[in-house]
């Protein structure tokens, strides 16, 4: 048995990042690497344009896509973030980061960068600021030897021109020039690109996609469909009918202190098999995030505040009795073990063995099978399988994530404020499945 904590969240605000360690090696990428694939079409004034996205829920935990910043394009691997606002990349000089692994980019080397002074009338500022307007942004869990350690990350504001396949705008982003050792989310991946509103901005900048938007490139939606094991597509602009099959379903957005931040559900109900948790509807959006549950692409588990993970833990175990009782239920099962973190050597029938578990927000009810969130923690044929369904303790965040999300592909409908649920087509879902990080 192998104890393992495997959770990776990326959050504006409070922050869970954590991943489990993978020793990988930064690669280079050719033009005519299949990463460079995407496809547009145009819809009247605006695109449409599908990107390959590399990642899997585990071992890396992340899916991430190539952009490009500066003239000429400076190219880094950002993690796709739909629970955070800004674009962060590393600096050549950074304290801290582990540049033997990733990349960075070269200020020096753009002929279109500009700094942003502390005189600005638009951004936030760290403060105190004198010079250069600043950031530092803080995360938990993001060490797996200390969850309840804080990571940092701070640097310097700019602009520059950011590139995404035939788009283009001018963006704010951050240049990371200082973080603590133990951010583990930054050990394979350069940097990062949020997806969310840009209320959920650290800086009170625009979201980068918002500018593409602002500007008439593309329509307010994104869409995307993740391979469990070997990335997926993120589609700007719109959604690819090849993605999908049949209709959308759709769950309004929330609004948080009357404002659009991230992308918040109203969670109703969680059942384990055909059975609910029995929580009242009203204790959802009272234990919630945000007053609901955040859909974050940043997650691979589902993440459940205490007040609701008991009610859950309770069901599950419900559910099992009569197999503990016969001795027939898998490892780990009867003694909790698994619920508590530890890992096993499941065969795929014992995963298959595992209830559905249900979750409806609004009016859609979303499965996920025991083969989505008992989850394996490598890639390699001597894996163990870890529960994706994790509890943050009292007052934690309530957070979906990929174990749900590759079941379908997802819209975020931001310009009718609603996410829409489709099966997808995954056979056309091709992403990449090699550790290779940034292009040239």
């Amino acid at each position: 048995k192998q104890l393992s904590v495997l959770m990776l969240v990326l959050f504006v605000g409070m922050v869970f990042s954590q991943m489990t360690s993978l020793p990988m090696k930064h690669h280079f990428l050719e033009r005519d690497h299949p990463l460079h694939n995407h496809f547009l079409h145009r819809r009247g004034s605006t695109a449409m344009e599908d990107f390959q996205m590399g990642g899997n829920i585990y071992p890396v935990g992340i899916y991430w896509i190539s952009v490009g910043l500066g003239t000429p394009v400076q190219s880094l691997l950002a993690a796709v973030d739909s629970g955070s606002s800004d674009l962060i990349v590393p600096s050549p000089t950074c304290e801290g980061c582990h540049l033997q692994n990733t990349g960075s980019f070269d200020v020096s080397a753009s002929s279109t960068v500009s700094e942003i002074r502390c005189t600005n009338s638009t951004l936030r500022c760290r403060f105190p600021c004198s010079g250069q307007c600043e950031f530092k942004d803080s995360y938990q869990t993001c060490d797996l030897t200390d969850p309840q350690a804080v990571c940092s990350v701070s640097g310097g504001l700019y602009t520059d021109v950011y590139t995404q396949g035939d788009f283009s705008s001018t963006v704010v982003f951050g240049l990371i020039e200082s973080q603590t050792a133990n951010f583990q989310q930054f050990y394979v991946i350069d940097g990062v690109i949020g997806f969310a509103f840009n209320g959920g901005s650290s800086w009170n900048g625009v979201v980068p996609f918002q500018r593409l938007v602002d500007e008439g490139q593309v329509a307010d939606q994104f869409a995307m469909c993740m391979q469990p094991s070997a990335g997926g597509v993120l589609t700007l602009g719109g959604v690819d009918p090849n993605l999908y099959t049949g209709d959308f379903q759709y769950t309004p957005l929330q609004r948080y202190i009357g404002q659009y931040i991230l992308y918040v559900l109203n969670a109703t109900d969680i059942s384990v098999g055909s059975t609910s948790i029995g929580l009242p509807a009203i204790d959802y959006e009272r234990y919630g995030t945000m007053g609901g549950c955040v859909l974050d692409s940043g997650t691979n588990t589902i993440l459940l505040p205490s007040q609701i993970y008991t009610a859950f833990e309770s069901t599950f175990n419900a559910y099992w009795s009569s197999a503990c009782a016969a001795g027939t239920a898998p490892e780990g099962v009867c003694n909790e073990a698994l619920l508590k973190g530890q890992c096993y050597s499941y065969t795929t029938a014992e995963r298959e063995s595992f209830p559905d578990i249900n979750m409806t927000f609004s009016n859609v009810t979303l499965t996920m099978t025991g083969t989505d969130y008992i989850v394996a923690n490598s890639t390699d044929s001597n894996a163990q399988y870890c529960m994706g369904v994790l509890n943050t303790g009292a007052g934690g965040n309530f957070i979906v994530g990929d174990v749900l999300m590759q079941n379908y592909y997802v819209l975020f409908d931001r310009e009718n404020k609603q996410i829409g649920w489709a099966t997808p087509q995954i056979d056309n879902c091709i992403g990449l499945d090699e550790p290779i990080y940034y292009w040239n």
